[in-house]
């Protein structure tokens, strides 16, 4: 589990009493619209293990998992990061919108927008030990959906957290709209398409996909955890992303 030294704080682990601590924290910044400073050191995740128990246990208290989001999907930034996979976080029930989508900025703390294509699983893909081709995975997707996500950290300095940090607040995500489903999306280099953002008709943001690395494997740093990819969504990283203080 433990890739590089960026994965662990050469601490003990937490215990059960720290990580309900640091979910509960998380929860009230993000109820309250405030985020916080750093978790406090008694309760912050010193590995995988303790992110993504902290990460559980906070969406539990928001709601139903209904999918996974996908993030550092580039190389380049895990290498920057001292990590050797992506992580990911859970998309929720109530979270998930079919688009067109209204939803309120009063709402969010910090408001970005990240553009990215989101996949349905026509099948699980079960823990085997060892990352899936993507081939593999590409045969267990029913269908691609052009997408975008709103981010919103429950962190004050979101732009500087730790890969720990970032697992542990869900890797930063709020929100979900999908557009409609591509069910022959395997004849499309989805790594090719170019992603354009416009806000107010105004066009903010234009990129492709392949700058995050989705020519790589998207299944395997989930092996290992019993049940992943089960129905669902699985989505890599966007291909742009951009605060959008005007968001209403």
């Amino acid at each position: 589990m433990r890739d590089g030294a960026a994965w662990q704080n050469a601490e003990v682990p937490l215990g059960t009493s720290e990580l309900d601590a640091a979910a509960t924290l998380l929860v009230a910044a993000h109820r309250a619209l405030r985020p916080r400073p750093a978790l406090p050191k008694a309760c912050s995740p010193t590995d995988q293990l303790d992110a993504y128990a902290i990460q559980e246990r906070f969406v539990a208290m928001l709601g139903r998992p209904v999918g996974y989001k996908i993030g550092y999907t580039n190389p380049q930034l895990q290498r920057t990061l001292g990590i050797g996979s992506p992580v990911y976080g859970r998309l929720i029930a109530g979270r998930t919108h079919a688009s067109p989508a209204v939803l309120p900025a009063a709402r969010l703390a910090t408001r970005v927008v990240e553009t990215e294509f989101g996949f349905r699983m026509a099948r699980a893909l079960p823990a085997n030990g060892a990352p899936y081709s993507v081939e593999a995975v590409s045969a267990a997707v029913a269908a691609a959906l052009p997408s975008f996500e709103i981010v919103d950290s429950r962190f004050e300095s979101w732009r500087k957290l730790t890969p720990l940090e970032a697992i542990a607040d869900n890797v930063l995500h709020s929100h979900w709209v999908a557009g409609a489903e591509l069910a022959d999306f395997r004849r499309l280099d989805l790594a090719a398409l170019e992603a354009v953002s416009r806000v107010d008709g105004r066009e903010v943001t234009r990129g492709r996909g392949r700058r995050s690395g989705n020519d790589r494997l998207l299944h395997g740093h989930l092996r290992g955890r019993s049940g992943r990819g089960r129905g669902g969504r699985l989505r890599p990283a966007g291909a742009r992303a951009r605060r959008v203080p005007g968001l209403r």
